[in-house]
C-alpha cells in the first residue's frame, strides 16, 4: 500500500512520493537496494521498517539520503532478509508511506510455499466512524477473517495507542466469532482523529480505518475547519497517491455523495480529486471525508465544513420545486422586513423582470414565477437580500431531456470539446447546432447517438468554434456556451554569445550560440542582417537553419564600406529580438565599380556544429550562398584489411554526393556496410572499411553544385619483411586508426523525459572495449561533479545524473571520434498549482478606482496568462501585469466601465476566475457595498506585550469610503497615543506605546461590513536577574544577620517569600524590604529554627535559597522539623581518612538531595529538605571505627492558611461558574472536596485543580455546602444559586396601521430562555388565525394579520419580573386623529427597531426628518414612533480648582437635538464652555473650573434628561477626595428591577454595539428605570415650545391607567 491524503483549501507541504520503491527478487549473498524519491515542505524525516519493526542503520543495513532521493542498502542479503519493507515520510504537515516486498532466494528461484488452507486477512465488518460528546465512551468494533488467525494492532493518526494514551484510558479485546474491539473511556477532544486497525497474518496485512469526532466548544479535532458563507461554493481538493490507482469515495457525515446538480466530483489535470459543493446551504454543513482505497488497503482524510449565515436571514426560505416541462415554476420566500430589496439569480446570472421571469413583492413575500419552464431553466436559483442573507432552491424540469448541457464549457485551443445529453428514451430527429446553424458530420465534428445518450465532439477546437451549442429533440432544447481559451505560443528567444572576428583581411567571421531555452521554444532558422556602419536600413543577407559560425567575404557586399551585422532566431510564431555583433568590419576592398548593383548573390562560408537532419542554409531574401572547395581530397594509401578515410572541407554548409568508381553512395552506408558517409558542418567524409587489394585504384569522387573533386585509393598487399619497414616509414597521416563503433540505441532510450529530482542513466556500448569516449551536453564537455558521474565498464559507457533538475534538460552526446550517439533529456517540473488568490473577494468598483487581481503559484518561475471574456489581455498603460516571486497580479490603475467582465488567470493546469463590475463615474452609487478586503478573517486576536506598538489595519474596496472605529462598543476619539490614519484604501488605528488599559475589542466598521480585533495586552514576564544560579548554601552562625537579595527585571513587580511552603509575612524576626528592583528578606538574628529553604516567587520566575544556621550537633536520635535540612557531622583523628555513610544498611551516594561534605577532619552528611522517608538509622564507617545516628522526622500538620473556622457564603447566578479556593501550608498535601457530605467527583460540571499550595474547586451553578478537607484542617463554603430575572432590554413601541393591514409588536428580553404572556386591555391573548406569537432568541413578537377596528387598544407583554406596554391604533379610510385624507402632508418622526416602515409601508423613510417635516402620507402607512435613547448617562465629576471638567453621554439616534443646562440655566458656548458632538457622543467641557461652577449639569435629548453633579475643590481641600463618584440622590434599589450595583451606577444589560439597554438602574435617576423615550406629533403639530412630552421610565406615568413605568 502506498498512500497519503491531503484535503484542502490549503496545505501543499504534505510528503509525497515522486518515485516508489519497487518489489524485486535477489539471490542470496548479493546486495539489495530499495530506493524512493520523496518531496515535502518542511523536509520530511524518513523511517524504514521491516515487517513493522524499525530498521536501525548498522551492520548490513545502510541508509542514504541525497537530496530528495532516499535509499536502503541491504548488504549480502540472506533469505531471512525477505519481507515487507516500508518507507515512512513524516513532517509537521502530514505523513505518507510506501511499501515494497523483497525476496531473497537461496539458489534457484522457487514459488512461495504457503501452508495448506492459508488465507489472507480481510475485514468482514470494518469499524465505523462515529461522533460523540465529551465524556462519553467510544467503541470501535470489527470482524476479521484469515488463516492463520490474524493479529490486530490499533493506531491513531499513525501512532500506537500506548504512545498517546495512558493504559486506563482505553481497552483492546476480542470476542467470539472473530470480533475485535477498541474501547475509549471518557472521550476527550484530543481523542478525535483517524483510527486505523491493522490485521496481520504472516507476511500479509489488511487495513481498516474510522474517524472519531468529539464534540466540544473547540473545533472538531482531527479534521480541518473550513468555513464558507451561504450561497458560496466550497471546493475540496484531495491528493492521493497509490499503486494500483486508488478508488475515491466522498462522504458527508458518513453517507456517500453522488454527483448531482450541486455536487461536482471529478479529477483535475494535476491528479487532484475534487469535490465542489455549489451554492452552499446551511444543511451542507458537516464532516466531509475523502476515502481512498486499493487492493493494498485504504486511507482517508476529513474536513469539517461550516456554513455561515448572515445575521439577517429569511423568515421563510425557498423550497425546491419540480415541474413538468412547459409548466410554470413558482419560487416563494419571506424576508424579515418588507422594505428590504431583493434580487433573483439563476446560479451566477442575475435575472431581470421580463415576460419569462415575473418577480413580485407583496409585503414580506418575494415570489419568482418562471413561465413556460424549459430544460435550460433547470438549475439553482437564489434570492438575495441586498448585501445580506441568501436563500437557495433547486428547480427540476422533467421533460424529454434528462441530463442537460452545462451552461458553460471552457476548452483550451487544440483540445477536444465533448457535449453529452441524455434523453428519457431513445429518440430520433435530434439536432445539434452552433449559434443557430445546424452542425453536420465531418472530420472535425463527430455526431453519435447510443440509445438515450447523444454525443457531440468537436475535434481540435479553434477560436472560431466558440459560440452557443444547442441540442434539440422535439420541443425540448438545451444549450451551452462554448468558450475556447487560446494557447499563446511564443517566438524563440534571442541568440547569445554573438562574436565577430576580423583577423582576416576583407572578411569577417561571425559566431553565435542558441538561447539556453531553445529546447522549449526551438527556432526553425536564424536570420543574418547587415547595414553600413554610417547608417541605413538593415538588409537580410542570410537565412540558415543551423547555429554556429559564418564567414562573410568582401565580395558578398554591394560596395566597399564599414558594415555591422546582427542575427535573430525565428519560427512559425515570430522572430526573437536581434542581437548585434560587437564592432564593425571593412569589406569590399577591390570590388569593381558598380558592384553594388551586381545581381550576383552574396557568398558566405558557414562553419560550426549543426543539428542532425538539417537541410543546409537557405536565404529568404537572397539566393543561397555558393560553396567552394577549401580543402580538397587526397589520395589514400592503406594496407590490406585497413580502413580508408577520405575527407574534404567546403566554404559553406551544403549537401553533397559521393561516388565510388562511378557508383553513387547513399548518405549512410553502402556495399554491405563497408562504406560510411558522414557530414559534419562544412566537412564531408567517406569511410571505406577493410579495404582489399582488389580495391586498389578505385576512384572516389565528391560532387556538390559546382564543386567536384576526386582522389584514388591505393591498397598494398603483403611483401615479406619489407612491408614492416614501409609501414614504419609511412607518414602518420597516411595510416588509418582502428575504427570505433557505437551500437545503435533504441529511440525509447535516446528520448528521455523524467520528473525533476529523479536520477537519469544514459548508457551505450562501444567496440573495441578499450575505446575512449567524450560526453558532451549541447556541444560542450560535460562537467563532472557530485551530481554528474561518468562510468566505463568493459564495452559499456555510462553517464549518470544523480538528481536531474530543469537545467539538466538538453542533448547529451557520447562521442567516440569515429562514431557518436545522442540522447535528448527533458526534465519536467511538478505541475503548477494556484495555491491562493483573491478570487472570493468582491470585485465591485467605481470608475477611477484601482483594481488588483492576484494569485499565488506553487512555483515562482512559472508563467501565467490572463484573459478577459475569453480573450488574452495585453499589458499597456491601462492594464499592468506584475510578478513578484510566485505572486502574479493584474492591475487596472484607473478602472473604466468597459473593464467590466470575467477575468481569468490561467497557470496551465489550474486557473481562477474573477467577475469584475465597474460602475460609472460620478459620486459613489448608493447601493455599492463597501467591503473590507483585508484582513480576510472577520475576527482576529492580537497579543501585545507592554509597551509594544499596536497597529490595526483594514483595506477597503472603495478608497474614499469612511469607517468608524469602536473600542468595547464605544466609538474612539483620536488622542496623542491613539492615531486614526487613512492612506488610499487602508485605514489604520495606531497605538505607539501600549499599556494594560489598551486591551479590549476594537471594531473597524464600514457601512456594510465590520472586522473585530481582540487586543490582549500582557505585561512582560518578571524574571529574577540576580543572584546567578546555582546558589551556594548560606551558612551563618547563631546570632548573625541573614540577608537574601533578589534583583528583578521590573521594579514594580510584586513578589512573595515562603519557607517550607508557608508564606512569610513581615514581622517578628523577619524583615521584608523593597528598594527599586531589589527585594530582600532579612533575618536580623539567626537562630537554629531559621535553617531551611526560602523561596522568592514572582509571577514568572522562582529563586530558592538554602540557609543553614550552624551550631553544635548531637550524635544520636534527634527530631527535625519537616523540610529542614538534616546535617550529621563527625570529627576524625586523621584529616585524609575516607568514610562511608549508610542508611538502614544501604550505602549512600552524593546526589542532589544527599551531600557528602569534607572540611579538614570534619565529615558531614547533609540531606536537603528532610521528609518522613528520611527517618531511620544512619551509620558513618571509617573502616576502623563507626558511629550510629538514630534520626526521626516529624512532619508539620497540614493546615489551611487563613481559615477562621467560619462558613464562607457565596451566591451565584444560575449557569455561572464559581471557583472555591484555599491555600495549604504544604504544597504536597492532599485534600478531599465534599458536597453535602458526599465526595465530589470531577466531571463536566466540576473541575478540581491543584497548583503549588493552592487547591481549587470549580462548580457550575450547583447549590450546596462544599467542604475542603485536609488531614488536619477543613474549610466550608455555603453556595446558593439564584435565577436570572427576566427583564426587557427593548420595550414595545406604539403602532398605527390602517384597517386590513398587518401589525407587528416587538420586544427583546435580557436572555433567550424566558416565557412571556401577551395581553390586550388586561386580558390574556392566545394564538389564532389572525394572531401569531413568535419567539426567536431573545426576541418576542406579536403579529396581527388583517387588523380590524376592534383590534385597537393597549397591548402588554409581561414576564415574571417585568412588563412593557404599547398602543395599537387602527385607521379607517380617513385619518380621524390626523384629520386629513391619504396623500395629504403630515408630520411624523420615523424611527424604530430598524428605522423603517413596519407595516404597509411603501419604502424606506428617513429617520432624520425631525419634528414638523412634511412628507407624503401613503394610503397604507404604519408609522413607528421616533425613539430617543440615552445609551450612556452623564457621570458626576469632582475636579480641582483650575482643572477642566468634561461631561459625556451617548444618545441614539445621531440626529437628536441636544440642549445643555448648568444649574438650570441654558448653556451658551463660549471661551470656557465648549459643546461638541461626534456621532452618538455629546460632550460639554468647562475650562478652568472655579468653586462657583459647582452644581448640576443637565443634558436634555428631546425631553429625555440625564443629570450629573460637578464638585470643585480648592487646593487646600483634602476631605472627601477619593470617595465614590457618580452618586446621586434617590434610593439605591428599585422594586421592579432588584438590587442596583450602587446608587447612581449604570446597570443595564448590553444590547448590540454600544451597550444599549432598557430597564435596570441608571445614574442620577435614583434607581428608576430609564431607557427609550417615544413620542408622535399628531396632525402635523409638534409639542408646544418649552413643553416636554412625558417619557416612559423618567418618573412620568406612560399611560394614565397604568402608572407603572414601561421600558422601551
Amino acid at each position: 500500500m502506498v498512500g497519503t491524503v491531503t484535503c484542502s483549501a490549503g496545505d501543499e507541504g504534505t510528503p509525497r512520493f515522486l518515485a516508489y520503491p519497487r518489489a524485486f527478487t535477489v539471490q542470496s549473498g548479493t546486495d539489495a537496494v530499495l530506493s524512493c524519491q520523496i518531496t515535502g515542505d518542511p523536509q520530511p524525516s524518513i523511517l524504514w521498517e521491516k515487517d513493522k519493526t524499525p530498521i536501525e542503520p548498522s551492520g548490513r543495513f545502510h541508509v542514504e539520503a541525497k537530496g530528495d532521493l532516499y535509499s536502503l542498502l541491504v548488504s549480502h542479503a540472506t533469505p531471512q532478509d525477505s519481507g515487507l519493507y516500508i518507507c515512512k515520510a513524516k513532517n509537521s504537515v502530514g505523513e505518507t508511506y510506501a511499501a515494497a516486498t523483497l525476496k531473497v532466494e537461496a539458489g534457484e528461484p522457487q514459488e512461495e510455499e504457503r501452508c495448506p488452507g492459508s488465507e489472507a486477512p480481510s475485514f468482514l465488518v470494518a469499524p465505523s466512524s462515529t461522533q460523540v460528546c465529551r465524556g462519553e465512551d467510544v467503541m470501535f468494533a470489527c470482524r476479521v477473517s484469515g488463516q492463520p488467525c490474524p493479529v490486530l494492532e490499533w493506531e491513531k493518526d499513525g501512532h500506537k495507542l500506548s504512545d498517546l494514551f495512558e493504559t486506563s484510558h482505553f481497552a483492546v479485546g476480542q470476542e467470539p466469532e472473530d470480533w475485535h474491539f477498541l474501547k475509549l473511556f471518557g472521550a476527550r477532544p484530543p481523542d478525535g482523529g483517524v483510527y486505523v486497525c491493522r490485521a496481520r497474518s504472516g507476511s500479509r496485512e489488511a487495513l481498516a480505518a474510522a474517524v472519531l469526532l468529539v464534540e466540544s466548544r473547540a473545533p472538531v479535532p482531527g479534521a480541518k475547519a473550513f468555513a464558507v458563507s451561504v450561497g458560496k461554493h466550497a471546493k475540496f481538493r484531495c491528493y492521493v497517491t497509490g499503486k494500483p490507482k486508488p478508488e475515491i469515495i466522498w462522504q458527508k457525515d458518513g453517507e456517500p455523495l453522488a454527483p448531482g446538480r450541486r455536487h461536482l466530483i471529478y479529477e483535475d489535470r494535476e491528479g487532484y480529486f475534487i469535490l465542489k459543493v455549489l451554492y452552499c446551504k446551511p444543511q451542507d454543513q458537516g464532516l466531509y471525508i475523502c476515502t481512498a482505497s486499493n487492493t493494498a488497503g485504504q486511507t482517508l482524510s476529513a474536513v469539517q465544513l461550516q456554513v455561515k449565515e448572515h445575521r439577517l436571514r429569511f423568515q421563510v426560505q425557498l423550497a425546491d420545486v419540480e415541474v413538468v416541462e412547459r409548466e410554470d415554476a413558482v419560487l416563494e420566500c419571506q424576508v424579515p422586513l418588507e422594505t428590504i430589496p431583493t434580487a433573483w439569480y439563476l446560479e451566477d446570472r442575475e435575472l431581470q423582470p421580463s415576460h419569462k421571469y415575473v418577480m413580485e413583492e407583496r409585503g414580506v413575500v418575494r415570489r419568482l414565477t418562471i413561465r413556460d419552464a424549459r430544460t435550460d431553466d433547470d438549475g439553482i436559483y437564489l434570492c438575495q437580500m441586498k448585501d445580506k442573507g441568501r436563500s437557495i432552491a433547486e428547480v427540476s424540469v422533467r421533460g424529454m431531456i434528462m441530463k442537460r448541457l452545462p451552461r458553460k464549457l471552457d476548452v483550451m485551443e487544440g483540445e477536444n470539446a465533448v457535449f453529452c445529453v441524455e434523453t428519457r428514451e431513445a429518440a430520433e430527429g435530434t439536432c445539434w447546432s452552433r449559434d443557430g446553424l445546424q452542425l453536420r458530420e465531418s472530420h472535425r465534428t463527430v455526431l453519435k447517438s447510443f440509445g438515450r445518450t447523444h454525443l457531440l465532439v468537436l475535434v481540435h477546437v479553434t477560436r472560431q468554434d466558440a459560440g452557443i451549442i444547442s441540442f434539440t429533440v422535439g420541443e425540448s432544447q438545451t444549450s451551452s456556451q462554448l468558450r475556447v481559451k487560446c494557447v499563446k505560443r511564443d517566438p524563440p528567444s534571442t541568440p547569445v554569445a554573438a562574436e565577430m572576428s576580423v583577423a582576416e583581411s576583407n572578411a569577417a567571421l561571425l559566431a553565435w550560440c542558441p538561447a539556453p531555452d531553445a529546447h522549449l521554444r526551438p527556432p526553425s532558422r536564424y536570420l543574418l542582417e547587415r547595414r553600413e556602419a554610417a547608417g541605413g536600413e538593415w538588409v537580410q543577407c542570410l537565412a540558415t537553419d543551423l547555429p554556429g559560425r559564418v564567414r562573410v567575404l568582401g565580395d558578398s557586399v554591394p560596395r566597399e564600406a564599414d558594415y555591422c551585422f546582427r542575427v535573430c532566431a525565428a519560427n512559425e510564431h515570430g522572430r526573437s529580438s536581434p542581437v548585434e555583433f560587437p564592432g564593425s568590419v571593412h569589406l569590399g576592398e577591390g570590388a569593381p565599380p558598380g558592384s553594388q548593383l551586381s545581381p550576383e548573390p552574396a557568398r558566405m562560408l558557414c562553419h560550426g556544429t549543426l543539428l542532425v537532419g538539417a537541410t543546409g542554409a537557405e536565404s529568404s531574401c537572397a539566393p543561397a550562398p555558393a560553396a567552394r572547395l577549401e580543402r580538397g581530397l587526397q589520395d589514400v594509401r592503406v594496407q590490406d584489411g585497413e580502413d580508408a578515410w577520405f575527407s574534404l572541407e567546403l566554404s559553406a554548409v551544403v549537401n553533397g554526393t559521393w561516388f565510388l568508381d562511378g557508383t553513387k553512395l547513399g548518405e549512410e552506408e553502402e556495399a554491405c556496410g563497408r562504406c560510411s558517409v558522414r557530414h559534419h558542418g562544412m566537412e564531408h567524409s567517406l569511410l571505406i572499411r577493410g579495404a582489399r587489394v582488389a580495391d586498389s585504384g578505385a576512384q572516389v569522387t565528391f560532387v556538390s553544385g559546382e564543386v567536384r573533386d576526386s582522389a584514388t585509393l591505393h591498397v598494398q598487399g603483403e611483401q615479406g619483411g619489407l612491408s614492416c619497414w614501409k609501414m614504419l616509414l609511412t607518414p602518420p597521416q597516411c595510416l588509418s586508426a582502428l575504427q570505433v563503433h557505437i551500437a545503435p540505441v533504441p529511440d525509447a532510450e535516446r528520448l528521455r523525459e523524467v520528473p525533476a529530482g529523479l536520477p537519469v542513466l544514459l548508457e551505450c556500448h562501444v567496440s573495441p572495449p578499450g575505446a575512449p569516449v567524450r560526453w558532451l551536453k549541447d556541444g560542450e564537455a560535460v562537467p563532472l561533479d557530485d551530481v554528474i558521474a561518468v562510468q566505463a565498464e568493459g564495452c559499456v559507457r555510462r553517464l549518470l545524473l544523480r538528481s536531474a533538475g530543469p537545467l539538466d534538460t538538453g542533448m547529451y552526446t557520447c562521442d567516440a571520434g569515429d562514431d557518436a550517439v545522442s540522447f535528448v533529456v527533458t526534465v519536467t517540473e511538478a505541475p503548477v498549482r494556484i495555491i491562493s488568490s483573491n478570487e472570493e473577494a468582491p470585485h465591485t468598483y467605481v470608475a477611477g478606482q484601482r483594481v488588483e487581481l492576484w494569485c499565488q503559484l506553487s512555483r515562482p518561475a512559472a508563467p501565467v496568462h490572463w484573459y478577459k471574456d475569453g480573450e488574452e489581455v495585453e499589458a499597456d498603460k491601462s492594464l499592468v501585469l506584475e510578478q513578484e516571486g510566485p505572486r502574479h497580479r493584474l492591475v487596472l490603475p484607473c478602472a473604466r466601465p468597459q473593464d467590466t467582465g470575467e477575468f481569468v488567470c490561467d497557470a496551465g493546469g489550474d486557473s481562477v476566475f474573477y467577475t469584475v463590475t465597474v460602475a460609472g463615474g460620478g459620486e459613489l452609487p448608493e447601493g455599492l457595498p463597501v467591503r473590507i478586503l483585508h484582513p480576510a478573517q472577520r475576527s482576529l486576536e492580537l497579543p501585545v506585550q507592554v509597551p509594544g506598538r499596536v497597529e490595526l489595519r483594514c483595506e477597503l474596496s472603495i478608497p474614499d469610503a469612511p469607517v468608524r472605529w469602536f473600542k468595547d462598543g464605544l466609538e474612539v476619539d483620536e488622542t496623542d497615543n491613539l492615531l486614526l490614519l487613512a492612506e488610499g484604501p487602508w485605514r489604520c488605528l495606531l497605538i505607539p506605546r501600549s499599556s494594560a488599559e489598551d486591551a479590549g475589542e476594537y471594531i473597524c466598521e464600514s457601512k456594510d461590513e465590520a472586522v473585530s480585533f481582540d487586543v490582549k495586552v500582557s505585561e512582560p514576564p518578571v524574571r529574577i536577574l540576580q543572584p546567578c544560579r546555582p546558589l551556594p548554601v548560606v551558612t551563618v552562625s547563631p546570632g548573625e544577620t541573614v540577608t537574601l537579595d533578589c534583583e528583578l527585571s521590573r521594579a514594580d513587580a510584586p513578589v512573595f517569600w515562603a519557607k517550607e511552603g508557608i508564606r512569610l509575612e513581615a514581622g517578628g524576626s523577619l524583615v521584608l524590604e523593597e528598594e527599586g528592583a531589589h527585594r530582600r528578606l532579612v533575618i536580623p538574628t539567626a537562630r537554629a529554627e531559621h535553617s531551611g529553604k526560602y523561596i522568592c516567587t514572582t509571577a514568572d520566575d522562582i529563586m530558592t535559597f538554602t540557609v543553614q544556621v550552624s551550631g553544635e550537633q548531637e550524635a544520636g536520635g534527634r527530631p527535625w522539623g519537616g523540610y529542614w535540612d538534616l546535617v550529621l557531622e563527625v570529627h576524625l583523628s586523621h584529616a585524609h581518612r575516607e568514610v562511608k555513610w549508610y542508611k538502614d544498611g544501604e550505602k549512600l551516594q552524593d546526589t542532589g538531595r544527599v551531600r557528602l561534605e569534607e572540611d579538614g577532619a570534619h565529615r558531614s552528611l547533609v540531606v536537603l529538605g528532610a521528609t518522613g522517608r528520611d527517618a531511620g538509622e544512619y551509620l558513618c564507617d571509617t573502616g576502623d571505627d563507626s558511629i550510629v545516628f538514630f534520626v526521626t522526622v516529624e512532619e508539620p500538620p497540614v493546615t489551611i492558611v487563613g481559615s477562621t473556622g467560619t462558613v464562607e457564603h457565596h451566591c451565584v447566578v444560575a449557569g455561572e461558574d464559581l471557583v472555591l479556593a484555599c491555600e495549604l501550608s504544604r504544597p504536597d498535601a492532599t485534600v478531599r472536596w465534599l458536597r453535602d457530605g458526599q465526595e465530589v467527583q470531577p466531571g463536566e460540571r466540576v473541575q478540581v485543580k491543584a497548583r503549588g499550595v493552592l487547591r481549587q474547586l470549580t462548580v457550575c451553578g450547583d447549590a450546596g455546602t462544599y467542604t475542603c478537607l485536609s488531614p488536619h484542617d477543613q474549610i466550608q463554603f455555603d453556595v446558593s444559586v439564584r435565577e436570572l430575572r427576566v427583564k426587557f432590554l427593548r420595550g414595545l413601541s406604539d403602532v398605527r396601521v390602517r384597517q386590513g393591514e398587518r401589525a407587528v409588536l416587538w420586544c427583546e428580553l435580557c436572555k433567550a430562555r424566558g416565557d412571556v404572556v401577551w395581553r390586550k386591555d388586561g386580558r390574556a391573548l392566545a394564538p389564532g388565525p389572525r394572531r401569531q406569537m413568535m419567539a426567536e432568541g431573545r426576541e418576542r413578537s406579536l403579529v396581527l394579520s388583517r387588523v380590524e377596528p376592534e383590534d385597537a387598544g393597549e397591548y402588554c407583554c409581561e414576564s415574571n419580573d417585568d412588563q412593557t406596554l404599547a398602543m395599537l391604533t387602527v385607521q379607517g379610510e380617513l385619518c380621524p386623529r390626523l384629520g386629513h385624507h391619504p396623500g395629504d402632508p403630515c408630520a411624523m418622526g420615523v424611527v424604530g427597531k430598524l428605522g423603517t416602515v413596519m407595516a404597509g409601508g411603501a419604502g424606506m423613510l428617513s429617520g432624520s426628518a425631525g419634528w414638523g417635516s412634511p412628507v407624503p402620507c401613503p394610503n397604507a402607512l404604519a408609522v413607528v414612533p421616533r425613539v430617543v435613547e440615552i445609551i450612556t448617562e452623564l457621570q458626576s465629576l469632582t475636579v480641582l480648582e483650575g482643572e477642566d471638567a468634561t461631561f459625556k453621554c451617548l444618545v441614539s439616534p445621531e440626529d437628536v437635538a441636544m440642549t445643555w443646562q448648568l444649574n438650570g440655566q441654558p448653556v451658551v458656548p463660549g471661551e470656557r464652555l465648549l459643546v461638541t458632538r461626534s456621532g452618538l457622543c455629546h460632550s460639554l467641557t468647562l475650562r478652568q473650573c472655579q468653586p462657583g461652577d459647582a452644581g448640576t449639569v443637565t443634558a436634555n435629548a428631546e425631553g429625555l434628561v440625564s443629570t450629573a453633579r460637578l464638585s470643585v475643590q480648592g487646593e487646600g481641600e483634602g476631605a472627601g477626595w477619593g470617595t465614590a463618584q457618580g452618586t446621586a440622590p434617590g434610593p439605591a434599589t428599585d422594586p421592579a428591577h432588584g438590587l442596583c450595583r450602587g446608587a447612581g451606577a449604570v446597570h443595564a444589560e448590553a444590547a448590540g454595539r454600544g451597550g444599549r439597554g432598557a430597564g435596570g438602574c441608571v445614574s442620577g435617576g435614583g434607581g428608576e428605570p430609564r431607557g427609550r423615550r417615544g413620542a408622535v406629533a399628531e396632525a402635523g403639530h409638534p409639542p408646544p415650545a418649552g413643553q416636554q412630552v412625558p417619557a416612559a421610565g423618567v418618573g412620568v406615568p406612560a399611560h394614565p391607567h397604568h402608572p407603572l413605568p414601561r421600558p422601551r
